[in-house]
């Protein structure tokens, strides 16, 4: 007793029914990316606004360690002194940056009072 397996659907309607499954496929898998990739876009946002304070605090915390400190990594042929001797204070650094953060903000604002 031989069983034939035989599908009720031809060749086309199976045609059209992976056709319309790889659609339906598609759809979500765009909707899924579509969310992460709005989520990650705000999380990447956030961080963007908060780097340059972490990156004050990181100079800071790096300028009050002592000199004997296993961190303290200088470059050949600099003197340890010489960073003090270059000027500006993280407050300047600061507004320098806050400058800056505005001006990338407000780009397409003064773009259009420009031209």
């Amino acid at each position: 007793m031989a069983f034939s397996l035989r599908s009720s659907m031809g060749a086309s309607e199976n045609w059209v029914l992976m056709t319309l499954m790889l659609l339906l496929c598609g759809l979500f898998g765009y909707i899924i990316y579509d969310a992460v990739m709005v989520t990650a876009a705000e999380l990447l946002q956030r961080l963007l606004v908060i780097s340059p304070l972490l990156i004050i605090i990181k100079v800071h915390w790096l300028s009050t360690m002592p000199s004997s400190s296993c961190l303290s990594f200088l470059l050949p042929g600099s003197n340890p002194s010489d960073i003090h001797r270059a000027g500006g204070s993280p407050w300047g650094v600061a507004v320098v940056l806050a400058i800056i953060f505005v001006l990338i903000s407000y780009q397409p604002s003064l773009q259009s009072i420009i031209s």
